[in-house]
């Protein structure tokens, strides 16, 4: 009977430290760092685009502007889960920062989502592991676009800051004879998303080469930011 006693004591001690060690390296694991939810953080980007006029094969228009970033605060959705207001900001003719965009984050224990003008994306899948892929479409009524985690947990220069730990989400690589996509984005820990690009356009093969028919180039890399002011 002792034996049978020693024995559920010692049972019940493991699950209970177990339990505890879990409890204190989950976040670690999940690396939920690198999509903070904290009130207050402010990112600023550099965004520079081409749109290439689809009617006569030229560029369109080449563009270079600043967005501010702001999490504005929490809130409860529909499914009683916290969420984050995103308000995106540029700058009017008179250099003030006027609000162009309301955007909406959410962190769940396995998922980092956006959602962005009435679209849901899944932008990173905890926890995070190197060459990992999710469905980003997965929550939305899109086409399946399958994300890749290429790299993890690197150091990075972007512009002028340096980062010590990186991540990169590769959403879209492909090319042929009349499209060309691509997409990528990066996350430093505790900071957020500090470079996106995205590329979308129509080509035409000519014995002369390649022409750009149509369609877009968009990137944006962060500039400065602020911590929990």
């Amino acid at each position: 009977m002792k034996k049978y006693l020693l024995l559920l004591i010692s049972f019940a001690y493991l699950a209970s430290c177990t339990k505890e060690n879990t409890s204190e390296i989950s976040p670690t694991y999940y690396s939920y760092e690198y999509f903070p939810t904290d009130s207050g953080i402010i990112r600023y980007y550099k965004v520079d685009s081409i749109f290439w006029d689809a009617n006569n094969q030229a560029a369109l228009d080449t563009l270079s502007y600043e967005i501010k970033e702001v999490i504005a605060g929490n809130y409860y959705d529909n499914q009683n889960e916290i969420c984050q207001r995103i308000e995106r900001y540029k700058k009017d003719t008179n250099g003030n920062w006027i609000i162009w965009k309301v955007l909406s984050d959410k962190r769940s224990q396995f998922n980092a989502e956006r959602y962005i003008d009435n679209v849901r994306i899944i932008k990173l899948k905890f926890p995070l592991n190197t060459n990992d892929k999710w469905n980003g479409n997965a929550l939305n009524t899109l086409d399946a676009q399958y994300y890749q985690l290429t790299d993890l947990h690197l150091a990075e220069n972007i512009n002028t800051l340096a980062f010590d730990s990186v991540c990169t989400v590769l959403q879209d690589d492909y090319i042929d004879a009349t499209r060309q996509f691509y997409g990528i984005e990066k996350y430093a820990a505790r900071i957020g998303m500090v470079y996106r690009r995205e590329k979308n356009i129509a080509t035409i093969p000519t014995s002369q080469g390649i022409i750009i028919k149509g369609g877009y180039d968009y990137t944006e890399k962060i500039i400065s930011y602020t911590l929990n002011p």
